[in-house]
C-alpha cells in the first residue's frame, strides 16, 4: 500500500509540472493581461501594453493541487487598480475575462469594474449575495446614462474557481462560465454604445456604487473587442491547468479500482453530504450536485433581508474526505436579531430530511423567515406550510418559509378609509416556529392536492348580502321567483345542486337589504341551509356605517345566526370611507375599543373564520384561482392564521381572501374555458360576488329584474360547474368546509423513508376524509398494503384515502 501511494504522489507531481499543451490565450485586441503572480506590490501586465496593476492589502497564494499562483483579496480594503488611460477607457466593443473564485458572496461585490453609479458611466462585473441569485452580473451605462445589466443562469459555489468571460460587441452581450454561454436573459440585445469615464479599472473593489469582494484571482484579461465563442473556449482550455489537475490515466485506473467509476468510495454508497460554512450539500457518486440547503435568512418589519449568523455546526457519520455517507446527520445553529435557529439534517438512503425551528427571544414583527433549498424538494408539515417553488437551471430553488408576511399580510382600514397593510406576523418572545423539508434523491416527489377525494380544483362561492330581497334571492336559488315546489327546480344554485357561503343580514335595512325578520326571505334562507349552504353574517345589519353597529347591536344579533344556522364564518361590511364600527377590519378586533370590540362575542358564538377584506382580481391572464403562487404544499395565500389578532384563549384567527371582478365584468372571466383551466391546474377559488343584488350596480346581469328569471349565460355557467362537480373534477364546498379540510391536511406529515416508500403521519385527532395527493407519472398506490383509488390528470396520478390518526406506510409502483 505504501508503494502505491508513492507512485500516486510521483505521478501527481509529474502532472503538476507538465502543463497541458493547449493553444495560447488570444492576443488580438488584448489591452491588459495578468496572472496570479505578485512582483513587489504590482501585477505586471503581460500584454506588452504596460498597464500594470497596483495592489493594496492583497496576498499571494498558491493552489496546492496544481501549483498555480493566485492573488487573494480579503473583501475589506483590499484591491487592485489599473490606472486609467486611453487604452483601458473602452467605449466600443469589450471582453472581460476573470479566472478565480468568489470566496464570500456580497451584495454587488465588484469582481472587476470601471464604473460610477453617481455619474452614470462605465461598466462592472459583479455578484449578488441573495442565496437564490448567486450568479454573475454584468452592467454598463450607455452614452445616455441608461444602465443595462444581465446575469448568468448558472449558480456559483463559494470558493470554487470559474473562468468567467463577458463580451459586448456594441449590440449583443454574452456571459460565459467555463466556456459555456450562460446568459440568463438569452443574450440580450442592447445595441447602444458604452460610456467611458476617467476612473481606474479595479479588481475586488469599486468606490462608486459597488462594494469590496472576498475573492481570489488566478488570471484577468481585458480586450477592446468581443471575443468569439471559439476564442472564449480557447482561453478556457489554455488556463484549465491552473485549477483542474491533469491526472494521468494510471492514476485514474488506480482510482477506479479503489472507488469504482464514481468519485465516492464504494463503501460510501450512491450519495453523500458535506457541510459548508452555512449549509449542507448532497452529491452523487460522481460528486455531482443533487441539491443543497443554503444560508437561512429573515426579514423583519421595515427591515431588509438579512442572513443568519452561524453559531455552531457539527456533522457525524461514516466519512470520506469531507463527505458523509447515508445515515449521517448534521446540526447547525444560527442567531439573528431577536431569534435563534436550529437545523437538523439527516441523510437517508433516499432523501435528505431537514427539520428547522426558529425561537424568538423578544417580541418581533416578522415579515419573512426562510431557508433556500435547491433540488427536488417537497414540504408538507410545519407552521409555515408555505414553500414556494421556482424554476431554476438545476431542478428547483425552494424557499422553505415559516413566515411570509408579504403574502399573508394583515389589512385594516383607518378612519380616512385607506387600507393599511401590515406585512408581518406578530411573534411574541418564547414563540417557536417549525418546518420540515424532504429533498428526494431517488424517489418521485409527492404533492398534497388542494382538495380531497380526487377532485382536481375547488370553487367556493362567497356571496355578500348587499341589497338582497326575497325575489332576488329566490331567483338565484331556483332560477325564478315564481316557484311553487323548490325541489322541482332545475336552475339556479339549488337547482344545479351547488353550495355557497351566503351572507345575510339579521335585520332588514331598507334599501341595504332585508333580513331574518322578513318571513319570505327567511324561508328561502332556511331551504338554502337545508341544502348545505353556509349562512353567515355580513356584519349583522345592512345600514352599517359610521358608529353603527356597535358592540351592543352586534351582540344582540349574533345569537340569531348561531341559533338558526350554526354560522362559523364572518364577512365584513360597511367600512367604506373609514367608518368606525364592529367590522373586523375597522375596530371589531381592537381590544382597546370598548364600544366596538367583538372578538370575544365571535368566539362565544363559535365564529372561527373571517374574510381578510382582500381580493385577487380576476382576469383572462390571471385566471380564476384565488391562489396565485406555485406551491409545493397546500396553497397558503388563500388561508392563513392572523397572529396579529388572537382570541382570548391565545389561538389565532384564520383569515381567507377571495377572487373578485368589478361590477358587471365577472362573466368575462368566469366562463367555462377559464373554469376548465383552473380545474386542470389544481386551482382554488373563493368567488366574492353580489349575485342577488337588486340595485343598479348589477341590474339585469345575474338575473332579470322585470320578470325575475336568472340570466341564461350565468345559469349555463352554473350548469357546467354542476357537471364538473358530478364528474368528480370540481369540489364545491362552503368556505368553512374548505378551511376545515385545509387545516386538517396541513396537519399531515409526509417523509420519504425508502425507495418509492413514504411515511404519512396524521397528527390530527380525527380521520382526514379523502386526503389526496398527486405524483407525476402513472402509478398504483397502496396505503398500509391496501390499494387506493387513483385517477389520471394529464401526466399526474391523483390518489386519495381516508387517513386515520397515526403513522401509515405509503408505497407507489410505476404502472
Amino acid at each position: 500500500m505504501e508503494n502505491i501511494f508513492k507512485v500516486l504522489f510521483g505521478l501527481l507531481l509529474l502532472s503538476m509540472l507538465a502543463f497541458p499543451g493547449a493553444a495560447a490565450p488570444v492576443t488580438n485586441g488584448l489591452v491588459a493581461s495578468y496572472n496570479g503572480n505578485i512582483t513587489g506590490n504590482v501585477l505586471l501586465d503581460e500584454s506588452g501594453n504596460y498597464n500594470d496593476g497596483y495592489l493594496k492589502n492583497a496576498v499571494q497564494g498558491t493552489l496546492l493541487s496544481t501549483g498555480a499562483d493566485y492573488v487573494s483579496f480579503s473583501g475589506s480594503n483590499s484591491q487592485a487598480n489599473i490606472l486609467n488611460n486611453a487604452s483601458t477607457n473602452i467605449t466600443s466593443e469589450i471582453s472581460v475575462e476573470f479566472i478565480g473564485s468568489i470566496n464570500e458572496f456580497s451584495s454587488y461585490g465588484a469582481i472587476v469594474s470601471k464604473y460610477s453609479d453617481e455619474n452614470g458611466t462605465g461598466w462592472y462585473l459583479s455578484c449578488r449575495s441573495d442565496p437564490s441569485l448567486q450568479k454573475i452580473v454584468f452592467g454598463m451605462f450607455d452614452t445616455n446614462g441608461v444602465l443595462h445589466h444581465c446575469r448568468s443562469d448558472i449558480y456559483l459555489e463559494a470558493g470554487q474557481v470559474y473562468d468567467i468571460v463577458v463580451t459586448y460587441d456594441g449590440n449583443i452581450v454574452h456571459v460565459y462560465v467555463n466556456g459555456v454561454d450562460s446568459s440568463a436573459d438569452e443574450s440580450p440585445v442592447w445595441a447602444v454604445p458604452m460610456s467611458g469615464n476617467n476612473y481606474n479599472t479595479s479588481i475586488a473593489y469599486a468606490e462608486n456604487g459597488l462594494n469590496y469582494l472576498n475573492c481570489s484571482m488566478l488570471a484577468f484579461r481585458l480586450y477592446d473587442r468581443a471575443l468569439t465563442l471559439s476564442e472564449v473556449q480557447q482561453n478556457y482550455q489554455n488556463d484549465k491547468w491552473k485549477y483542474v489537475p491533469d491526472i494521468s490515466s494510471e492514476i485514474i485506473d488506480l482510482k477506479k479500482k479503489a472507488y469504482g467509476d464514481g468519485g465516492l468510495p464504494r463503501y460510501m454508497g450512491s450519495h453523500a453530504m458535506s457541510q459548508s460554512v452555512s449549509g449542507v450539500s448532497v452529491v452523487d457518486s460522481n460528486l455531482s450536485s443533487l441539491g443543497s440547503v443554503s444560508m437561512p435568512y429573515y426579514q423583519d418589519n421595515g427591515g431588509a433581508e438579512t442572513d443568519y449568523n452561524l453559531l455552531n455546526s457539527s456533522i457525524s457519520g461514516v466519512k470520506w474526505k469531507n463527505y458523509y455517507a447515508p445515515g449521517s446527520s448534521a446540526l447547525l445553529s444560527f442567531f439573528g436579531d431577536n431569534r435563534t435557529r436550529l437545523e437538523n439534517l439527516s441523510l437517508l438512503n433516499n432523501s435528505l430530511h431537514l427539520s428547522n425551528s426558529v425561537t424568538y427571544t423578544e417580541d418581533t414583527l416578522v415579515t419573512k423567515e426562510a431557508v433556500p433549498v435547491i433540488g427536488n424538494a417537497f414540504q408538507f408539515y410545519g407552521d409555515g406550510l408555505n414553500t414556494i417553488s421556482e424554476n431554476a437551471v438545476q431542478g428547483y430553488t425552494v424557499q422553505a418559509y415559516t413566515d411570509n408576511g408579504e403574502i399573508q399580510n394583515d389589512c385594516i382600514f383607518n378612519s380616512s378609509g385607506n387600507p393599511i397593510y401590515n406585512y408581518y406576523q406578530n411573534r411574541t418572545a418564547g414563540t417557536t416556529r417549525n418546518n420540515s423539508v424532504d429533498l428526494l434523491l431517488s424517489s418521485p416527489q409527492l404533492t398534497p392536492m388542494p382538495c380531497p377525494s380526487g377532485y382536481l380544483g375547488s370553487l367556493s362561492f362567497a356571496i355578500h348580502a348587499d341589497a338582497q330581497d326575497p325575489d332576488s334571492l329566490k331567483t338565484m336559488m331556483y332560477g325564478t321567483n315564481d316557484i311553487i315546489e323548490p325541489e322541482d327546480s332545475t336552475q339556479g344554485y339549488i337547482g344545479h345542486e351547488l353550495m355557497c357561503t351566503w351572507s345575510a343580514f339579521a335585520a332588514s335595512s331598507g334599501g341595504a337589504g332585508v333580513g331574518f325578520d322578513n318571513v319570505s326571505f327567511k324561508a328561502t334562507l332556511d331551504d338554502m341551509y337545508a341544502h348545505g349552504f353556509e349562512i353567515v353574517p355580513h356584519n349583522v345589519i345592512g345600514w352599517a356605517g359610521e358608529g353603527n353597529p356597535t358592540r351592543d347591536t352586534t351582540g344582540y344579533y349574533l345569537p340569531w345566526y348561531a341559533s338558526n344556522y350554526t354560522s362559523r364564518n364572518w364577512i365584513d361590511h360597511g367600512l367604506n370611507g373609514g367608518n368606525r364600527n364592529t367590522g373586523l377590519k375597522s375596530l371589531g378586533l381592537d381590544k382597546d375599543s370598548s364600544q366596538y370590540y367583538i372578538g370575544d362575542l365571535l368566539r362565544e358564538h363559535e365564529v372561527q373564520y373571517a374574510w381578510a377584506y382582500q381580493d385577487q382580481y380576476g382576469s383572462p391572464e390571471r385566471g380564476l384561482s384565488t391562489s396565485r403562487i406555485q406551491s409545493l404544499g397546500l396553497p397558503y395565500d388563500i388561508v392563513w392564521t392572523n397572529t396579529n389578532f388572537t382570541w382570548d384563549d391565545g389561538t389565532p384567527m384564520y383569515e381567507w381572501t377571495s377572487t373578485w371582478a368589478p361590477d358587471k365584468t365577472a362573466l368575462n372571466y368566469f366562463n367555462n374555458t377559464a373554469l376548465q383551466n383552473m380545474i386542470d391546474s389544481y386551482g382554488v377559488c373563493f368567488w366574492h360576488d353580489y349575485t342577488a343584488y337588486n340595485g343598479e350596480a348589477f341590474e339585469d346581469y345575474y338575473y332579470y329584474k322585470d320578470n325575475h328569471t336568472i340570466n341564461e349565460a350565468y345559469d349555463n355557467l352554473l350548469l357546467n360547474m354542476s357537471e364538473q362537480k358530478k364528474a368528480g373534477r370540481l369540489w364545491n364546498p362552503t368556505v368553512s368546509q374548505y378551511i376545515d379540510y385545509w387545516r386538517a391536511a396541513c396537519n399531515v406529515e409526509c417523509k420519504c423513508t425508502g425507495q418509492d416508500t413514504y411515511t404519512l403521519i396524521n397528527h390530527n385527532s380525527e380521520t382526514v376524509s379523502g386526503y389526496a395527493m398527486r405524483v407525476t407519472g402513472s402509478y398504483s398506490v397502496k396505503l398500509d398494503g391496501n390499494d387506493l383509488d387513483t385517477k389520471m390528470n394529464g401526466n399526474d396520478t391523483v390518489f386519495w384515502m381516508n387517513l386515520s390518526p397515526g403513522t401509515h406506510l405509503l408505497t407507489i409502483v410505476r404502472a
